[in-house]
């Protein structure tokens, strides 16, 4: 069984290093953007089984791509976990109207963030 794919956009490079050792690890199969447009086409492109999100990011914010993710039938299916140390993932009116199905607040801990994603999709044996 091909391991289940975790779309992950930040813009700092160094967090997506760490994403690339920490989730494979655990099971997962990685994918990575680090621009707000592009992340979004991959979605589209890529159908990954759980989008983890930073907010701040160049071309379109987590908030903009969650919500149309959120508000498309083609993809809103996909669980979109938002992240940031920003503000904003801290509103939950906010967090309510983009749809988003989890939310962590930076910075976390490797562990936390995995039983966050196994929540929405289950550890590969």
């Amino acid at each position: 069984m091909e391991p289940q794919t975790v779309l992950v956009v930040d813009d700092e490079t160094s967090f997506l290093d760490i994403m690339k050792i920490l989730l494979p690890r655990a099971g997962y199969r990685v994918l990575t953007s680090a621009h707000g447009t592009e992340a979004l086409q991959m979605i589209y492109d890529t159908q990954p089984d759980l989008v983890l999100l930073d907010d701040m990011l160049p071309g379109m914010s987590g908030c903009d791509i969650c919500a149309h993710v959120k508000h498309d039938d083609a993809v809103q299916h996909i669980p979109v976990l938002l992240y940031s140390a920003g503000p904003r993932v801290r509103d939950p009116e906010l967090i309510r109207q983009i749809r988003a199905d989890g939310v962590l607040y930076k910075p976390f801990k490797a562990p936390d963030l995995i039983k966050k994603i196994s929540t929405y999709m289950p550890v590969p044996a």
